[in-house]
C-alpha cells in the first residue's frame, strides 16, 4: 500500500509543480505592460521636472490631478488639493520668489502597480531669488501617481531636505 502512494505521489509532483508554476505566472502583469507604464511615469516625471524649472502653470496643470485630494509635502508647508499646489508651489514659490530655477534629479527609480506607481529620486535645485541672493539646496523626492483617463498624474508629492549639522561644542 504504500508503494502504491509513493508511486502516486511520485507520477502527481511534477503535475501538480506545473500547475502552481502555470497559475504564478499567470498572476503576473506582463512585462510589456510595466515597461510602458513605467516609461509613461517618466514621461510624466519629466514633464514635472519642466514645470518646476520654468514655473510653467499649463504644463503643471497636465502632469497634476485636478482635484482636492492631492497632497504636497514640502519643507515650506503641506498643501492639499490642486488650487493650493498651484498658488502656493508654482505661483507663489516658484514664479514670484524665484528669477531662476534649476532642478536637476539623480538616482531615480519609478514602480508602477496596477492603477498607481511611485517614484523616489535624489535632487539637487539652484535658483535666484527674486530679492537677489541665490541658493542651493540638496534632497530626495518621492511622487505617487495614479493612472487616469487622461494618463498618468501626480497626486501626492513629499520632499525633505537634509537636517542642519549639530552645533559644535566650543
Amino acid at each position: 500500500m504504500t508503494r502504491l502512494i509513493r508511486s502516486a505521489l511520485h507520477l502527481t509532483w511534477p503535475a501538480v509543480v506545473l500547475v502552481a508554476i502555470t497559475c504564478l505566472a499567470g498572476c503576473q502583469a506582463p512585462p510589456a505592460n510595466v515597461q510602458q507604464d513605467e516609461s509613461a511615469v517618466r514621461q510624466v516625471f519629466e514633464n514635472y521636472l519642466k514645470s518646476v524649472n520654468a514655473a510653467d502653470l499649463p504644463l503643471a496643470s497636465d502632469v497634476w490631478l485636478q482635484s482636492a485630494d492631492v497632497v504636497a509635502v514640502t519643507p515650506f508647508g503641506r498643501f492639499q488639493g490642486w488650487d493650493q499646489v498651484r498658488d502656493e508651489v508654482y505661483i507663489k514659490f516658484l514664479q514670484q520668489s524665484l528669477t531662476e530655477r534649476d532642478l536637476q534629479p539623480s538616482n531615480v527609480s519609478i514602480h508602477t502597480m496596477g492603477d498607481s506607481a511611485w517614484l523616489a529620486f535624489d535632487w539637487a535645485f539652484k535658483g535666484k531669488m527674486t530679492a537677489g541672493p541665490a541658493i542651493e539646496s540638496k534632497g530626495w523626492e518621492s511622487h505617487v501617481y495614479q493612472r487616469t483617463d487622461r494618463g498618468w498624474k501626480i497626486v501626492h508629492l513629499h520632499y525633505s531636505v537634509p537636517p542642519p549639522p549639530p552645533p559644535v561644542s566650543p
